[in-house]
């Protein structure tokens, strides 16, 4: 029989736990039980704790089937422990249970744009409270949570249950998270062992479904003394039983400890079976699930189908996995018995059997299930194992967090021996900004002995010379090892584009740039290279806004992010680049909504750096705050990017960005600290040649400007330019010549202003004109072409502005319009925008809305003020 590879292996969703238990057709009606269980459909959580044998599992899904009630599912292990692995499963039950109730939560979790589990969960919760059908949701061996992050979100999620839910926990003891306040407020369900236990009758009628001779009483009274009503004991002893004698003696030799299950099971059952049924199941004991393929595959036979069968037949604890077609599974306190035999025999017996099945989940292509088992395992050895054959898949899927858990249980040495595990791991490094472990990793000699493996560390150095801005090292070496590559290294070849083409970007040659980094592209496309394919478009779009050519590169960053999306590999790393590229495009242009909602997925995939990667996270919401003049929380965040300046090294790209916010919040006088910008004096010297040294040069130039050193700031602009224009860096030759035409402020400036309006429309670049006011000394009221179509729209969207215009909104309501049909803040700028004199097409440019939308604002205006002339309109103005 083939083996079938599981659905969603790249998403880590595994489908078999969010679908209950196959349960015994001689099932036991409790109906003692099923009366409690009915309390919980009027309660929002219901606990189920005992140990592992009373049927907890059981009693839960025979009770929703028999009361037909509507529920999801979801069975816990130590592999759940991941947050985002635990969010896809836990958003999925909840979906499925609420009829499709929670499609944005499923979108936020398929596509990783939540920030936290919290807030995802509280999503949910909101979506789920407007559906009309209330649902159970079961959360199967709870006991196995025990990451932080999850529990703390848990214990929230409870806490806000819409009526809708039923939340019931199955657990062997306490669930990790108090339940007191649920006690106290007589919302809690809760049954223990004491009750799941079998009561006389129900033992006699569990026998009598199980046993085809009858029971006398005072023997059932006896096996419910012996055993403590323990159902797992209760058909332990009915096991294999003809005869009440045979029920007696089973009993006497079964106590509740966890040593004497174990004797029993191995002694009255196992060891009753045939050799080949023992072999068999001391050796698929170590699956959690698995098919005939997968046996056969492990055990090196053919005839695995015939043994299930056997197993089944002989019900030998073995039930058939629901929603998966012929997979299975041991009953667990038998599994674990199995497994306790042979970790107590011979080691090396037990070692080879780890590696067989190590092998087996490679070889059957469930690479998921390999690396769970290994990080399980902790050793070295068997990380190895899986490292050395499916590393580069992980890479390539962009599971650095996996591969960093990994590396984390092999020693340098045993690391720096494997040259390509060395080589994975610089890779790795590399992906999660750790350039500065790289070299520890790297080969001493020369290649001679192993040229091409040697081309390719020499080609992990040469991005790492890129990270640490080190661009001329980065092209030779790379153009080094390029010669020596073999022609099937794809991987380190595409790579090596990447890096000659990043090299070219950050020297300023632009057409060179683009021309390898779509060569990089080509290569990764055709060969499958996606994290590679990713980072290229990335770069690709960086030589486009470096041009100007702002629509073009938006356009290849959606084209990348929908590839990401596609190939499931939106956490990697290189899409915190991605976001934050496209966040500060869009804050140019003015679009402030979609530049928030991309920042919550840049922070979810940043979160693993911790502090320090939230620097352009808490610069780029600080520059949506001032703008939107939210000046607490810009005051707030400008405070936390001077903390993490203190206290990290961070890339001269970042550093542009943060020091530029901070000089913004001081021009404001908003801060009530002095800030702490970092300038570097071989950053502020060297040629600036890209955007970000362009960038980092212009924040020091208004650092000067702002300090009342116009003419050296005035001096540092016009060098920019010269540099700017000099490589083609036109979006940064446009910011510099609009900051020199409002500080030059005469026939220059407006010589300057001239030359650069047929620019504007297509740049659209109204975060620098912001910015430029906020740096500017200068009157801001001029007579130059086209100067309120675009000074205007930006003062009322400024911060300081937007204060005034709330107030300029309340006047205008109160004097003029009715109660019931207020003027709105889009048509009191529309108003003011009349009042400097701008036509309707000047108003739609102004405003970036279409000419018919401003006409709408308009009759709708006249309306609520109750005028019918634009010199009306204009009056009115002049009046706020």
């Amino acid at each position: 029989m083939p083996l079938k590879k599981k659905a969603n292996q790249s998403l880590w969703i595994q489908p078999y736990k969010l679908i209950c238990p196959s349960i015994n057709q001689k099932l036991l009606v409790r109906e003692r039980l099923f009366l409690l269980l009915d309390q919980s459909q009027v309660n929002p959580l219901t606990c189920i704790y005992s140990p592992a044998g009373f049927g907890k599992s059981t009693l839960v899904v025979s009770w929703l089937r028999q009361r037909q009630l509507t529920y999801g599912w979801y069975s816990l292990d130590i592999n759940d422990n991941d947050p985002s692995y635990f969010a896809n499963h836990l958003i999925q039950a909840l979906h499925q249970a609420s009829n499709s109730g929670c499609p944005q939560s499923l979108a936020l979790v398929q596509q990783q744009e939540y920030a936290n589990l919290h807030s995802l969960l509280s999503k949910a919760m909101m979506e789920i409270a407007l559906a009309t059908t209330p649902f159970f949701m079961i959360l199967d061996d709870i006991q196995s949570i025990t990451d932080p992050i999850i529990i703390q979100a848990l214990r929230h999620w409870l806490k806000m249950l819409p009526v809708q839910i039923h939340v019931i926990l199955c657990c062997q003891n306490e669930p990790p998270f108090a339940l007191s306040s649920f006690r106290v407020k007589g919302q809690l369900i809760e049954i223990g062992s004491t009750q799941l236990a079998f009561n006389e009758a129900e033992a006699a009628d569990f026998l009598k479904q199980n046993l085809n001779f009858d029971v006398p009483v005072n023997v059932v009274q006896e096996l419910v003394e012996k055993t403590s009503g323990w159902p797992a004991a209760m058909q332990l002893i009915s096991h294999n039983a003809h005869s009440t004698t045979d029920l007696i003696d089973a009993s006497g030799r079964l106590g509740q400890g966890a040593f004497e299950v174990d004797s029993f099971i191995l002694n009255e059952v196992v060891y009753q079976q045939p050799e080949k049924i023992q072999f068999f199941l001391l050796n698929i004991c170590v699956f959690e699930q698995f098919n005939a393929a997968l046996c056969d595959s492990l055990v090196r036979q053919s005839d695995s189908e015939t043994y299930i069968y056997e197993l089944e037949q002989r019900q030998l604890f073995i039930y058939r996995v629901q929603g998966q077609e012929r997979w299975y599974r041991l009953q667990d306190i038998f599994r674990d018995c199995l497994i306790k035999k042979l970790q107590a025999g011979c080691k090396d017996h037990w070692d080879q059997l780890q590696e067989n099945l190590i092998h087996t989940f490679l070889n059957n292509g469930l690479t998921i299930e390999a690396v769970q088992h290994c990080l399980h395992l902790k050793e070295q050895k068997y990380i190895l194992m899986v490292l050395e054959s499916a590393g580069v898949e992980l890479y390539q899927r962009g599971q650095f967090a996996t591969l960093t858990k990994m590396f984390h249980y092999v020693s340098l040495d045993a690391t720096k021996q494997n040259r390509k595990l060395s080589l994975l791991k610089a890779w790795v490094l590399l992906a999660t900004y750790r350039e500065d472990e790289v070299a520890k990793l790297l080969p001493d000699a020369g290649g001679e002995d192993y040229p091409e493996l040697w081309a390719e560390h020499i080609v992990a150095q040469a991005q790492a010379a890129n990270n640490v801005e080190e661009f001329e090292l980065a092209k030779n070496l790379a153009e080094q090892g390029m010669k020596h590559l073999k022609p099937d290294s794809f991987v380190s070849r595409t790579v090596t584009y990447s890096v000659l083409g990043q090299s070219a970007l950050c020297r300023g040659e632009l057409s060179n740039a683009l021309s390898l980094l779509k060569e990089a592209e080509k290569l990764a496309f055709d060969h499958g290279l996606v994290q590679q394919r990713l980072w290229s478009m990335c770069l690709i779009s960086d030589v486009y806004a470096a041009w100007g050519k702002i629509t073009m590169a938006l356009e290849v960053q959606l084209d990348a992010i929908n590839m990401a999306h596609d190939n499931c590999i939106e956490d990697v790393p290189h899409m915190e680049f991605l976001y934050r590229n496209r966040t500060q495009l869009l804050l140019e242009q003015g679009d402030l909504a979609q530049a928030d909602r991309l920042l919550l997925k840049s922070e979810q995939v940043i979160e693993p750096l911790g502090n320090y990667g939230l620097l352009n996270i808490h610069v780029q919401r600080g520059q949506i705050a001032l703008w939107r003049g939210q000046t607490e929380s810009a005051r707030n965040l400008a405070f936390q990017v001077n903390y993490l300046l203190q206290n990290y090294e961070y890339h001269t790209d970042w550093l542009a960005h943060a020091n530029e916010f901070l000089l913004a919040c001081q021009s404001s006088g908003i801060l009530e600290f002095e800030p702490n910008c970092i300038w570097r004096q071989k950053h502020l010297v060297c040629a600036p040649e890209n955007h970000f040294y362009q960038h980092y040069q212009r924040a020091y130039a208004i650092r000067h400007y702002l300090a009342g050193d116009k003419v050296q700031a005035i001096a540092q602009l016009r060098r920019l330019i010269v540099a700017a224009e000099r490589v083609g860096l036109t979006l940064q030759a446009f910011k510099n010549k609009l900051l020199l035409a409002l500080w030059l402020n005469d026939k220059e400036g407006l010589r300057i202003w001239a030359a650069e309006m047929p620019k504007f429309s297509e740049l659209k670049p109204l975060q620098s004109i912001w910015l430029s006011t906020l740096f500017c000394a200068e009157n801001l009221q001029r007579d130059w072409p086209d100067w309120n179509v675009w000074f205007s729209h930006s003062a009322l969207d400024s911060g300081n502005v937007a204060q005034q215009l709330d107030g300029i909104l309340d006047s205008l309501n109160r004097q003029h319009a009715n109660a019931h049909d207020l003027v709105t803040p889009k048509e009191v700028q529309v108003l003011l925008l009349i009042g400097e004199g701008l036509n309707n097409d000047e108003i739609g440019t102004s405003m970036h809305i279409a000419v018919s939308t401003v006409k709408s604002h308009i009759r709708r205006l006249y309306r609520k003020l109750n005028i019918n002339k634009r010199a009306q309109a204009i009056e009115i103005s002049k009046h706020l």
